[in-house]
């Protein structure tokens, strides 16, 4: 089996294929002539103030014309000029977040590197920036869209809380019920999968409309009790997003503890703790969050109905990098419920029953104001079901669509216990 350190780098092989239209849009102006530019890193777009840079844009450039521009950063926009005819003053500023600053080098490259150090070292200006960015930006890492770290990490921790690692919703009660030959015994699995998610926003504000691919690669551990849906899971997923060309990855360490409270109820907790990070996007996170939920499932001979409902706080922690204290105030309470009918089928694979499932979900969250605060999810998946304490594999695969606030996502996922 190829390594996880494999895997990562061909899935943004295979991504560096797509046609990419940039997340950062550069609007400048010198004597009249209005250019236009779009980057896929911040760095690219913060750098053309560079003389060098600047001639690709304007070709008489020649390091003393008037030059006004507004770069878009994910849909906040920000004003740079160089405003004083043959001088070296640099003004910064960001209306929407009442931001004004001035760099006065010997020269305008001078300028433009006390312009990055203030971008780098400032801790006041990347605090607002990072929490006004979730609230404005359609593909920012941590939060506000589909694809970001705390929506999938919702997502993840639902799925793993409501379904163990029996995979299926619904048929809890039933294997729970054939179960009486293994009730004194107990056992390990592992699990691992691949998930893909493409989503897609709409344009609004200053956000044109943007798109991300997420490919998490779920890895976990489930110790289960004698007693049946009683279990510890640690579940370590890594991440890759694409975005529009820009590279963020995420990972986390997350522990689950799920119990029976009666035979068709159980109540799962979760503590977590998740970092992201791009260099392109120019943004990034540490997150503690901790979660409980409840499946509750209503169960015939072959179906299965189950209401679950999660509450979970998500935060965002303070960061140091090179001396700078970072702490974004980003921190949501997350409502997910829903509402999923399983259905064993006549076929069988290996003598276990196949079924299918269909399922509904809503996401609220409260909090800090995002640029998608709920989602509605529609999916359906197919795989074996094997008894909550089978040592044999199983597995899994779905598809599901998401629609929410200014967002749309359609995710495919596979996974196998072993």
């Amino acid at each position: 089996m190829p390594s996880i350190k494999s895997i990562l780098p061909l899935l943004a092989l295979a991504l560096s294929t797509y046609g990419h239209a940039g997340v950062f849009d550069l609007s400048a102006t010198m004597n009249g002539q209005t250019e236009n530019a779009t980057f896929t890193t911040a760095e690219e777009g913060i750098d053309i103030f560079e003389k060098n840079k600047l001639t690709s844009i304007f070709n008489t450039y020649n390091g003393t014309q008037i030059v006004k521009s507004t770069l878009n950063f994910r849909g906040l926009p920000m004003n740079i000029a160089f405003p004083v005819d043959a001088g070296s003053l640099l003004t910064f500023d960001i209306p929407e977040l009442g931001i004004k600053q001035s760099f006065q080098g010997a020269t305008r490259d001078e300028s433009q590197e006390l312009f990055k150090k203030y971008l780098k070292n400032n801790a006041d200006f990347l605090n607002k920036v990072a929490e006004h960015l979730v609230k404005v930006s359609p593909v920012d890492p941590i939060a506000g869209n589909p694809n970001s770290m705390m929506s999938r990490a919702v997502q993840s921790d639902a799925q793993m809380m409501w379904y163990g690692s029996n995979h299926v919703f619904g048929n809890q009660l039933q294997n729970s019920n054939n179960n009486n030959s293994t009730e004194n015994s107990s056992n390990n699995k592992f699990g691992i999968g691949i998930n893909y998610a493409h989503m897609l926003s709409e344009a609004t504000g200053n956000a044109k409309e943007m798109s991300s691919d997420a490919f998490t690669l779920p890895l976990s551990y489930s110790h289960q009790f004698a007693e049946p849906n009683h279990e510890l899971i640690i579940n370590m997923p890594l991440a890759y997003i694409d975005t529009e060309g820009a590279k963020t990855y995420d990972g986390s360490l997350s522990i689950f503890y799920r119990r029976p409270i009666w035979d068709n109820w159980v109540l799962s907790f979760t503590a977590s703790g998740r970092g992201t990070g791009s260099t392109d996007l120019a943004g990034g996170s540490l997150m503690a969050s901790g979660a409980i939920a409840s499946s509750y499932v209503w169960s015939g001979e072959n179906w299965g109905l189950t209401l679950g409902n999660m509450i979970g706080y998500y935060s965002a922690l303070r960061l140091k990098i090179d001396n700078t204290s970072i702490n974004p105030n980003i921190a949501n309470t997350v409502f997910r419920n829903g509402l999923l009918y399983s259905l064993d089928s006549a076929w069988q694979l290996a003598g276990d029953p196949l079924s299918w499932e269909i399922y509904l979900v809503d996401t609220r969250f409260t909090g800090t104001d995002l640029f998608s605060n709920y989602q509605d999810e529609v999916g359906v998946t197919f795989g074996t079901r094997r008894p909550a304490h089978s040592k044999e594999s199983d597995f899994r695969g779905g598809f599901s669509f998401t629609k929410g606030e200014n967002v749309e996502s359609y995710k495919f996922n596979f996974g196998t216990w072993f």
